[in-house]
């Protein structure tokens, strides 16, 4: 392993002025602290350029993704063990190194000077000749050529193309696919051994482009202020090209933008929020004078799509263990103009839950989010298997919870964004056979890349027919 600077270490102060060098200071402290990459770049990058803000978000947000893959691009350049490579010294090579194999628009000798100038705002110029050779060199293994079935000599980019090397950089896939897939795709070995088991190996390739993708943008019109066609006018006019969703209330971004800058956001015309998600407010079919209970409900996108849905009529209690993140509930709610929302702190035991009974509720639990790993580059680094076992407990509990506050004829929505069978359906399984009131009346899996992200919703009743559909394609969550 890179050895990383211990908090009794020398490390310069980062004073960046260039996205490049945003983006070695966001990936240094991410590298050091394991802070969350999106707060990160607003802090470092709070005064950058709004031209800079692009290339240092694919960077970082990039690097992250792919730091299995850059690892072993590099070691196969290096001339010395990895563990004689200093820590910072070793994310400036995954810096020039991502910009040479995965940023066709940066000619590679931008790419190779640029990262040598690094070493010199860093006062590290005895780095400068030692990254010059091992970029170099890369760049003579790296060609021109494409394929499109996996291979131990090529990368994966994007699109299913593979970028071809001179020389072997990953496992064989044909003799240690899960090897292959966790290096070349880069996703931790556990979890790569999990997916093969489960999917067919065309079917994980295919997972494996999406979650290293850029993902795609979609807002939820806010039906109580405006409609989607004068929404997508007024993005029109700020030069953001968009267009109609799948859901009546979305729309999809085909270009980037800074959507919080915008007036029609500050004026609560939209909500950022993918189609999977907003899959669960609809399943839950929320009506105009219900009481609903929102578990787990910060920082409010679902809760907030809920009272639209309700045309801002009833009564939903949204309850969370964190005041702070609560607190981003009532912030959305003003925004968006709603008023039918009681924020509610819990203790994390639950026992002050509002007993209700309620005609409604949707239970959002905590997750590994194993179907939105494209989404939150840092979260598939972080996850381990001992977390499924337990975050499935958590999930029980608070499933069993709703039971026990709902009306008798009435529903609950259990949704998760995860593609784990023991967070999806085998939580609600194990719900049903302790609970012969309560019936699945529909589940919906939501496979990754397959228009949306990934991810599972179960409705559940007091009574009807049971009855399954996949409307992202057949899943065997």
């Amino acid at each position: 392993m890179s050895r990383r600077p211990t908090k009794s270490q020398s490390v310069t102060k980062c004073t960046p002025a260039t996205a490049r060098q945003m983006a070695f200071c966001v990936l240094d402290e991410h590298y050091r602290t394991h802070a969350m990459i999106s707060p990160l770049i607003d802090r470092i990058a709070e005064n950058a350029a709004h031209t800079q803000r692009p290339l240092l978000m694919e960077l970082t947000n990039g690097i992250v993704r792919r730091r299995a893959t850059l690892n072993s691009l590099i070691k196969s350049h290096l001339t010395r063990r990895r563990d004689q490579v200093e820590g910072r010294l070793w994310t400036l090579l995954q810096l020039g190194i991502y910009q040479l194999v995965f940023l066709s628009s940066i000619p590679a000798h931008a790419a190779i000077h640029e990262t040598v100038e690094l070493t010199k705002w860093m006062k590290q110029p005895r780095w400068s000749a030692f990254v010059n050779g091992v970029l170099r060199s890369a760049q003579r293994s790296l060609t021109n050529e494409f394929d499109s079935e996996p291979r131990s000599d090529a990368v994966p980019i994007t699109n299913g193309k593979f970028r071809q090397f001179t020389g072997e950089v990953f496992p064989n896939p044909e003799t240690a696919f899960a090897d292959f897939f966790a290096t070349a795709f880069s996703f931790p070995r556990w979890l790569s051994n999990r997916w093969n088991g489960r999917y067919q190996r065309d079917e994980l390739i295919r997972m494996g482009f999406h979650f290293n993708d850029t993902p795609t943008t979609y807002l939820r019109v806010n039906s109580l202020k405006t409609i989607r066609e004068d929404l997508l006018g007024r993005l029109a006019e700020s030069k953001i090209t968009a267009k109609s969703g799948g859901i009546d209330e979305s729309i999809v971004l085909e270009s980037t933008a800074a959507l919080t800058n915008l007036p029609e956001f500050a004026n609560g015309l939209f909500t950022i929020q993918d189609e999977s998600a907003m899959a669960a407010s609809r399943l839950l079919n929320p009506q105009p004078g219900e009481t609903i209970l929102d578990l787990c409900a910060a920082p409010g996108t679902k809760t907030t799509h809920i009272a639209e849905l309700m045309k801002n009529q009833g009564a939903i209690v949204a309850t969370d263990v964190s005041g702070q993140r609560l607190s981003a509930v009532r912030d959305n709610c003003r925004r968006l103009g709603l008023d039918i929302v009681e924020t509610l702190l819990i203790d994390r035991d639950g026992t002050d839950i509002p007993r209700g009974p309620f005609d409604a509720i949707l239970v959002d639990a905590p997750c590994s989010n194993t179907g939105v790993l494209g989404r939150r580059p840092e979260v598939r680094w972080r996850i381990e298997l001992k977390d499924i076992v337990e975050l499935a407990e958590i999930q029980s509990r608070l499933l069993d919870a709703a039971a026990s506050r709902l009306k008798p004829s009435g529903r609950i929505v259990y949704s998760t964004c995860s593609i784990e069978p023991d967070e999806c359906r085998e939580v609600v399984r194990s719900l049903l056979s302790r609970n012969s009131r309560l019936s699945l009346a529909e589940e919906l899996f939501h496979k990754p890349g397959n228009k949306a992200d990934g991810g599972y919703q179960a409705l559940i009743t007091a009574s009807a027919l049971s009855r399954s559909r996949e409307p992202s394609g057949t899943d065997d969550s």
